[in-house]
């Protein structure tokens, strides 16, 4: 029996079915789940829709075996199909296409959509069986909830675009962009899992309601969630997109969808995935080091261009700038012979910077002072024709489009220097894996406390048409194989040193289980002013960064803000301690070097051939001396409070009421209490008042002037710990 009939025969045992229009519907609750002929349609206590005659699924082809050049997709749409099957149970209903249709022409492609009724909600699951001799399908769109009456003033749309993003506003201009349908227009979305698409799901949060929208899928495949808008009907819009692949004389499954009415805050949202995510992929157990780390100095010792800042026997020198500024781990990039983005990855000790040798004495000393160190390995760039590793294996294991080229990144740092090259290995080819491991290795043996892995966790999935690389042709990578190959390295490294930690650039929850510390890169990482705070705050602008919603579905997070420049301001320092985020400085250039070693701002000719420069501005408007005795400072004051600060969880607005809208509050739960956390982002002092229900207050701390009496006013830019019990 061929793969369609099977297909057909396990639908049509579920139940008798029928070709029919005629309304199915679930009910669960107060809510509503209906199948009308049309497509779905959602009556709950919060967001309802209403039915429309646009699609509520569509599905692409391409040809197997047309060159790319000349390759054209088709795409087949609901509205468009004779009626399904319907088959229904007590909890569920199916429908069923056998045969669907373009513009006439019929393709032996069976679809399967079933809705069901859980626990809470709705759950969509689906497969694709497709015997169209000649093509393949390379993606599915759907479920489609279209014409939902939804006030994005009211009821802001959360995404999961790097920590967070909260879309406040729709629109018809930039960023929004006409989806193909007449008058509807499409928010920009990032495919999950990777750095600017972090989790797999997003919410309508209204004050007191709302509408969760996720996908449980435990293998991360690679989806995204489009919001759009009706500018005709006003009405918003959610589409889930699947990004897959299904062979002629295949089958593949629809990840699941679920769509779940809750009650209370987006909080509430947020706990749904996090339950759910807890019963597949558990957060890494990290040495006890990583949790009292305060951030890094990220330093470059040779740029790409040769010229050497650092030697090895400067860095206990680099780990005394670190000290001075409070921070514990050095981040050493740029540290083998090639320089910083040069000759990946063939990383070998450069004897100009001292040798192999004087390196590995270089980090005894560094341990011995106190400070951990974490030493740079690109986790996917191979420079092209000039490394040996690419000229022998790594060229034949690169991530390759239909048309045979390679995925290539260009990385030019200087202007008056070549652009260098560089293809991406891909992660299902075990040539790449032994050379990360043993990348990983090499880290330990010359006394690191750990390697990072940059990019790893940046990337949005892709497709692969490479051949021999372990995976079907073509294939989406970056996705499901991503997870354990991260944690097959960190689960080798625990055996040979429980210590050993690995991190990696960017943040998306599937390297969770692998990673124990990240090196943030995505948006609600970088540099946020009081003035920018105050404007999240008031909800003016179409949209806003949002760090809440990944900080507090994942209160454990351990990673770094993302500040290039070798400072940070005061608004810079306040930022990440309200957030929780370790705090990082980074040193590429000379005259960072110079920066740190004499606390002289450098002129801007200083950097004429650098490309991409360091925050200039905020360097030159703030006294040197002042921003490392600040940032210190409040490090010491995270260190003094670590139970809460550094260990504790991160709850957000959750557990207390602050009689302010216009200045930021965060509590953070710890076996000692609450803990919140106030920064005046205001241009005046002000007066603050905290209640935890249930608690008594314990104190007040500004990290300046310690203790202090919890009704004075705040300062300007000043943070206020309230702690309670």
């Amino acid at each position: 029996m061929n793969v369609m009939n099977l297909f057909f025969v396990s639908v049509v045992g579920l139940a008798a079915a029928t070709y029919a229009d005629a309304p199915v519907m679930l009910t669960q609750g107060d809510t509503t789940l209906q199948y009308a002929g049309k497509g779905f349609v959602l009556q709950s206590h919060g967001i309802a829709s209403t039915p429309t005659e646009r699609p509520f699924w569509s599905l692409l082809l391409e040809p197997e075996t047309t060159p790319q050049a000349q390759c054209v997709p088709t795409t087949l749409r609901s509205d468009e199909q004779p009626s399904p099957m319907v088959s229904r149970s007590e909890k569920s209903f199916t429908l069923l296409y056998t045969n669907l249709v373009e513009s006439g022409r019929s393709y032996a492609i069976a679809l399967k959509i079933t809705c069901t009724a859980t626990k809470n909600g709705f759950e969509f699951q689906g497969e694709i069986a497709n015997q169209a001799t000649g093509w393949r399908v390379c993606s599915f769109i759907g479920p489609i909830f279209d014409n939902l009456a939804v006030d994005l003033h009211e009821s802001p749309f959360l995404t999961a675009t790097g920590f967070g993003k909260r879309i406040n506003q729709v629109g018809t201009q930039a960023p929004w962009k006409p989806s193909g349908n007449p008058d509807q227009f499409e928010y920009p979305s990032d495919v999950y899992p990777g750095a600017q698409a972090s989790m797999q799901w997003c919410a309508f949060a209204g004050a007191t309601q709302g509408l969760y929208i996720g996908s449980h899928d435990a293998e991360h495949h690679a989806k995204a969630f489009c919001l759009r808008y009706n500018a005709t009907n006003q009405m918003c819009g959610v589409a889930i997109k699947h990004l897959l692949f299904c062979a002629s004389n295949a089958k593949v499954a629809i990840p699941p969808v679920l769509i779940v009415p809750y009650t209370g805050s987006w909080h509430a949202a947020a706990k749904i995935y996090r339950t759910w995510f807890d019963t597949i992929r558990p957060m890494r157990q990290v040495p006890e080091w990583t949790k009292t780390a305060s951030g890094w100095l990220l330093c470059i010792l040779k740029q790409q261009n040769g010229q050497i800042m650092w030697r090895y026997p400067d860095l206990p020198q680099l780990a005394k700038l670190a000290d001075e500024r409070g921070l514990d781990i050095i981040g050493l990039f740029g540290w083998a012979q090639g320089g910083h983005d040069h000759l990946y990855p063939d990383y070998i000790p450069d004897e100009q910077m001292g040798g192999r040798d004087a390196l590995v004495h270089a980090l005894k000393e560094i341990r011995k002072m106190g400070k951990r160190s974490i030493i740079y390995a690109n986790g996917q760039l191979q420079e092209r024709e000039v490394t040996e590793f690419w000229r022998t294996v790594g060229k034949d294991i690169a991530i390759q489009k239909r048309d045979g080229a390679t995925f290539q990144h260009t990385y030019h740092k200087f202007s008056d220097i070549p652009i260098y090259r560089f293809d991406l290995g891909c992660t299902y080819a075990q040539a790449w894996f032994d050379r990360m491991l043993q990348l990983a290795e090499q880290a330990n043996d010359l006394g690191a406390d750990g390697i990072l892995f940059d990019q790893l966790a940046m990337m949005s999935p892709m497709a692969c048409y490479g051949t021999h690389h372990g995976h079907a042709t073509p294939c989406m990578v970056h996705e499901s194989e991503r997870p354990s190959f991260l944690l097959r390295i960190a689960d080798h490294m625990r055996t040979i040193n429980p210590n050993f930690i690995v991190m990696t650039e960017g943040i998306h929850d599937s390297a969770l289980s692998a990673i124990s510390m990240f090196h943030a890169c995505q948006l609600g990482a970088f540099r946020a002013t009081r003035m920018e705070m105050n404007d999240r705050l008031a909800r003016t602008r179409m949209e806003d960064p949002f760090p809440e919603l990944f900080r507090f579905t994942f209160p454990e997070l351990l990673t770094t803000d993302r500040i290039p420049s070798p400072m940070k301001d005061r608004d810079c320092v306040n930022y990440a301690c309200l957030y929780g985020l370790r705090n990082e400085i980074e040193s590429r250039y000379q005259p960072d070097t110079d920066y740190l070693k004499t606390n002289r701002i450098p002129a801007k000719d200083e950097y004429k051939t650098v490309i991409s420069k360091p925050d200039l501005a905020m360097m030159a408007q703030n006294d040197p001396v002042e921003s490392a005795r600040y940032l210190k400072c409040v490090i010491d004051f995270q260190r003094k409070q670590s139970a809460t600060l550094l260990k504790g969880m991160f709850a957000d607005s959750q557990g207390f009421t602050i009689d302010r809208t216009d200045i930021p509050a965060k509590a953070f739960q710890s076996n000692e209490g609450t803990a919140v956390l106030i920064w005046n982002t205001q241009a005046e002092a002000a007066q603050v008042a905290v209640t935890v229900p249930g608690k008594t207050l314990v104190s007040a701390e500004d990290p300046e002037r310690g203790t202090v009496d919890p009704k004075c006013a705040i300062p300007p830019n000043t943070l206020r710990l309230t702690p309670w019990k």
